[in-house]
């Protein structure tokens, strides 16, 4: 199993380095120039070995007018002013002249050239709100429609690739931009280089967003399915709904290829893109919560449902400027229960929980690229979205978790069957003898079905009524209608005492404890062995004062035993709740336990009562 886990996560490293590569790109070394008052000089600069530029540095921004190139070559008397690029709100307000947030403009930027004949090329992605491209005062792309007001402006969100040549080895970008719509005065940097670099980076991009999709979208329809088989488990469902949300953004982000294909509303475009991610996550926590049952607490579940559906609702009918707000408040909440999510896991390793410490690494890995992606949206100025690649590495690892689980439901079943299978061969045998034999084979099945009855119902170390024998034994109780004790017994540092003196030590105390307990409760009740170091106590009185002596001398009964072996005393401490007809079996004993965690945090070797 071991091994299997170390392949998996090799591949994952692999995979994680390849999409990295992908997405990051490869960096030149050398030192990427920067726009300095309107004009970037890249005449040094050799595309073939060093790639494309981000063009980032200081544009010229003319405020609320459009100028044409016509406009700079006879010479303009307007305003200029100084932006970097990529631009936020928090910088466009350091520059801006007025205190508005809704505005529209000019954004100018001229480009001195290697002198070789070469096709270049433009890749625009956020400019504002909606643009117009033109280069050497030729148009190039539109993206949404330009205006002087909010009426006039249609926003819109796309990548484009623009190619041209460049004549007198200079180029003038000229961008008529506006934004009346998000007020978040945002820029990306445009990335220009080569044709065929520009077209690379689209074509690796879309094939990237397209490749995850279709994982995502895989594994979000086979999970759904697997939970349609089998409804025991619901992890694959939340699983899947998480997969198949997450695919939906794959389509909306990155290359956005359904914005470019369906020339999709921005309003629309926005909304689904926050709705997938609060929904997906929400799905996340409950994928979480199932596969580790009983690390988190059901608050946990209702709060990522609850944060996810009023976050989603809101989204369908605030202003787009609010929803920005609104990402920040459940970033906060969210990274939040990630952290809880995080530490419990790490809780869930050291108490054993299977499967905790692959959902801890994937959690890390998303944990990190939903960081990184978060602070993208807020300033613009780091690497791309990393959501994909984390949710890809966290998507593989997951579903070898839920593979693994699987897999050994099926390995028992098998198990199940073939024992069947063989119980059935041998009783098509006794049939086939002689009817001599059919009576003593019969006896012999019948003494072979009372021991395996005997065996089902009490514990094989302690000779005691086993977990299912005494949860039988607790619904006979019930069905009397009468009020009774219930108490569950642990044995105090029983593991420092295996470790100590060896299993087989402990193993030996554990049986002549038990063999104790029993004839000390005698015809008072009922004891078996809950699990473990466990025990489980049903007393008929119905006085707790009385149950609580009773239960106080068989705590010092215990403790002046001796054992074999073992050199030391052996104590146990003892949780009461008292169990009426108005209470359901699973509260009472859950009202023992934390009665008996209560008396551990207190320093064991004692009895407690349930707070009703």
């Amino acid at each position: 199993m071991k091994k299997r886990y170390i392949i998996v996560c090799v591949l994952i490293i692999i995979m994680a380095i390849f999409f990295g590569r992908q997405n990051l790109g490869e960096r030149s070394i050398k030192h990427v120039p920067l726009a300095q008052k309107g004009t970037m000089d890249l005449r040094e600069w050799d595309f073939e070995k060093d790639g494309p530029v981000e063009l980032r540095g200081h544009w010229n921004f003319y405020f609320n007018t459009f100028l044409t190139h016509e406009d700079f070559a006879k010479g303009v008397d307007v305003d200029s002013y100084m932006i970097s690029i990529p631009s936020t709100h928090k910088s466009m307000d350091k520059i801006k002249p007025f205190e508005e947030d809704t505005f529209y403009g000019t954004l100018r930027l001229v480009i001195r050239l290697p002198k070789t004949n070469q096709t270049y090329g433009l890749r625009s992605e956020i400019v504002l709100t909606a643009y117009e491209l033109y280069v050497d005062g030729q148009i190039k792309e539109m993206v949404g429609k330009i205006g002087t007001d909010q009426a006039s402006a249609h926003p819109r969100y796309k990548v484009v690739n623009s190619y041209f040549d460049a004549e007198n080895h200079t180029l003038e970008l000229i961008y008529h931009t506006s934004d009346f719509h998000f007020e978040d005065s945002a820029i990306i940097a445009p990335t220009f280089g080569l044709a065929k670099q520009i077209a690379y980076m689209g074509e690796v991009g879309l094939g990237r967003d397209l490749f995850l999709f279709g994982i995502l979208l895989i594994m979000g329809i086979y999970h759904l399915s697997l939970y349609w088989m089998r409804r025991k488990d619901a992890s694959p469902l939340y699983f899947g709904l998480f997969c198949l949300f997450f695919a939906t953004r794959m389509l909306l982000v990155g290359e956005r290829f359904i914005p470019n294909i369906l020339d999709l509303d921005i309003m629309i475009y926005v909304r689904v893109a926050y709705i997938s991610v609060f929904l997906g996550f929400s799905a996340l926590c409950g994928y979480v919560y199932h596969t580790v049952f009983g690390l988190f607490p059901k608050v946990f579940l209702k709060l990522a449902w609850y944060m996810g559906g009023i976050a989603s609702i809101l989204t369908l009918f605030m202003q787009i400027k609010s929803i920005s707000i609104l990402l920040i408040l459940y970033f906060v909440v969210g990274f939040t229960m990630l952290i809880y999510s995080m530490v419990r896991l790490g809780m869930g390793i050291y108490y054993q929980y299977k499967y905790a410490s692959g959902l801890l690494f994937g959690f890390v890995i998303l944990s990190a690229t939903f960081i990184n992606d978060f602070i993208y949206e807020l300033t613009l100025a780091n690497s791309p979205s990393l959501i994909p690649l984390g949710i890809t590495i966290f998507v593989f690892t997951q579903a070898y978790i839920i593979a693994s689980n699987f897999s050994s439901a099926f390995s028992l079943a098998e198990n199940l069957s073939i024992e069947k299978e063989s119980m059935l061969l041998e009783l098509k045998n006794i049939n086939n003898n002689l009817e001599s034999m059919v009576e003593k084979r019969t006896q012999d099945l019948q003494s072979a079905l009372d021991e395996m009855a005997y065996m089902s119902m009490t514990d094989d170390l302690t000779q005691l009524p086993n977990r299912r024998s005494i949860i039988s034994d607790l619904e006979d109780v019930a069905k009397l209608g009468k009020r009774f004790i219930i108490g569950l017994i642990d044995v105090d540092n029983f593991k420092s005492i295996n470790d100590s003196y060896g299993h087989k030590a402990g193993d030996r105390a554990l049986i002549a404890m038990s063999e104790a307990m029993k004839t000390y409760v005698g015809s008072e009740g009922i004891i078996g062995r809950w699990g473990g170091e466990e025990f489980l106590l049903i007393l008929y009185q119905d006085q707790v004062e009385e149950a609580m002596i009773f239960a106080d001398g068989l705590r010092e009964h215990i403790a002046g035993l001796t054992f074999e072996a073992i050199d030391v005393s052996i104590t146990i401490t003892i949780g009461l709740s008292v169990c009426e007809d108005r209470l359901s079996l699973d509260y009472c004993i859950n009202q023992a336990d934390e009665a008996l965690y209560l008396g551990k945090r207190n320093g064991r070797n004692q009895c407690r009562q349930a707070k009703r």
